[in-house]
């Protein structure tokens, strides 16, 4: 065990538990049928996610258990809780928000595309498997699956939002949701690098991509809001997919 013992060893450690705790309330809220409270913990989750690592770097607080924590948290925050908010889309799609999931009385083609988002999970498991072995934490090896989870999370608002029918109409066809998540479960299993936020220094010529897409980020927030979601992840895959191609890294 590296840095410090004690209560510096274990801040880290709380703030990833306040992450795992958040991806439950959020499954909770799925449960419950509502779909913006089940975005908006996502959302919490992933701010309590990038603060733990933030928070072990500070204090040089590390450890293989706060790893092994944190990917086992991300699991039920960006794995399970994603999932079933996917579902719940796949329903509203499907024409079942209301009613809810009647297996006896769903067919099989609608079972189908129901579970599908089980794509997701499975997807998002074995990127954080890879990424809990992985040396090098700085190169992100496939979509990390915070920023996965944050794209459907967003949708999830839009279509949550009463004032945003046209927009949540053209998301929940069926052949825009379900291609969208296997296209995003697919990357998240790539060999694709994305851009890592975890900046070695701040330099802005070694940088100059994470600079932009804060840049992009901030004013997006500033005139979108929480809509604003979706699209900074779409452009932050967009900006990953020029800087691979440019920097034609090896493989981790």
């Amino acid at each position: 065990m590296n840095g410090r013992p004690g209560i510096y060893q274990n801040i880290p450690n709380l703030i990833t538990l306040m992450n795992v705790c958040s991806g439950f309330i959020s499954i909770i809220c799925v449960f419950y049928r509502n779909l913006e409270y089940a975005a908006l913990f996502l959302i919490i989750a992933a701010i309590f996610d990038f603060f733990d690592g933030f928070a072990a770097r500070i204090l040089k607080a590390t450890s293989e258990k706060g790893k092994v924590l944190d990917s086992l948290s991300d699991v039920v925050s960006f794995g399970a809780a994603p999932a079933a908010i996917i579902f719940m889309i796949i329903q509203y799609s499907l024409g079942q928000a209301e009613s809810g999931f009647n297996f006896n009385s769903t067919s099989f083609t609608d079972r189908l595309f129901l579970f599908s988002s089980v794509f997701f999970l499975i997807a998002s498991s074995l990127r954080l498997a890879a990424f809990t072995v992985q040396k090098n934490t700085y190169i992100f090896s496939g979509m990390p699956t915070p920023a996965a989870a944050l794209l459907f999370a967003g949708l999830a608002l839009i279509i949550s939002d009463p004032y945003e029918n046209r927009i949540s109409e053209w998301i929940l066809k069926l052949h825009v949701i379900i291609p969208s998540l296997l296209i995003i479960s697919f990357l998240m299993v790539s060999k694709i690098h994305f851009v890592s936020f975890k900046f070695r220094n701040f330099g802005f010529r070694q940088n100059i991509f994470q600079y932009f897409l804060i840049f992009i980020s901030a004013v997006l927030l500033i005139f979108l809001k929480k809509f604003a979601i979706s699209p900074i992840i779409i452009i932050y895959i967009i900006v990953s997919f020029v800087n691979h191609i440019i920097n034609k890294p090896s493989d981790v």
